[in-house]
C-alpha cells in the first residue's frame, strides 16, 4: 500500500506523451516519483491500440520512465483483464496509454473491480486512459465520433476533455458534456499536461 488510507493517486495526461518533452518527463517521473519504495513494479496496459504495437510501445515507456528515475523499476505488460487484476497485487503503478475507444471499449464491462483493485496504488492514464476512470467523456480528434458522450468507469467524478488545446468543438463538447451530467466538473486536459487526483 502506498497511503495509509489506501486512497489511490491519479495523473490523467491530456496526450501525446510520444513527444520528447519537460512536461512529458515530468509525467513519467510520476509513475515513481509517487511511490515511496526504492523498487517500483509498473503494469502497461496498452488496450486501446492494435496489439502488434505493443511490444514497441512498452520499450518506448520504459525507456521513458527509466530515465527519470533513479529507482529500480519491473515492468509487466498487462495482456487480460485477468492478467490485469493478478498484475495489480504486485505491481505499484497501472499506466494505460491513449489510443482508439473502439479496442479498449470490449474490456470496460469486465472493469467492475477496478476501482477497488487500484486501492493505494498509482493510476497513470493519458487519453483514452484519462478518459477510462472518468464518468463521462467525449472524444477529441476529427477521426473519431464527436457528437457522443461515452460513459466510462465513473471511478472518478469528473467528465474529461483530452488534447483541449488542439481542440476544434469546445463549446460543443462542454455542452454535451452538461447535458449527460451538470452536477460533474468537467476537466479540460492539453496535451503534454496533466493533473493529479487523489481519491
Amino acid at each position: 500500500m502506498q497511503t495509509a488510507d489506501a486512497s489511490t493517486v491519479f495523473i490523467l495526461h491530456g496526450g501525446k506523451t510520444s513527444i520528447d518533452s519537460s512536461q512529458n518527463d515530468e509525467f513519467f517521473l510520476q509513475s515513481t516519483e509517487l511511490v515511496e519504495k526504492n523498487s517500483v513494479h509498473i503494469a502497461l496496459c496498452y488496450w486501446s491500440r492494435v496489439k502488434e504495437q505493443w511490444d514497441a510501445l512498452a520499450a518506448q515507456n520504459q525507456d521513458k520512465i527509466t530515465k527519470q528515475t533513479s529507482k529500480q523499476v519491473k515492468f509487466s505488460v498487462v495482456q487480460s483483464v485477468e492478467d490485469l487484476y493478478i498484475k495489480l497485487e504486485q505491481a505499484d503503478v497501472l499506466y494505460v496509454a491513449g489510443g482508439e475507444e473502439e479496442l479498449i471499449e470490449p474490456y470496460l464491462q469486465k472493469l467492475s473491480q477496478l476501482k477497488e483493485k487500484l486501492k493505494g496504488k498509482v493510476y497513470l492514464g493519458s487519453s483514452m486512459g484519462a478518459f477510462i476512470v472518468s464518468s463521462h467523456y467525449v472524444l477529441s480528434l476529427s477521426t473519431q465520433n464527436e457528437n457522443k458522450v461515452y460513459k466510462g468507469l465513473g471511478i472518478l467524478p469528473i467528465n474529461t476533455l483530452c488534447h483541449w488545446n488542439v481542440e476544434n468543438k469546445k463549446q460543443h463538447k462542454i455542452n454535451l458534456l452538461r447535458k449527460a451530467d451538470s452536477k460533474l466538473p468537467i476537466v479540460l486536459l492539453d496535451e503534454q499536461r496533466f493533473v493529479k487526483f487523489v481519491y
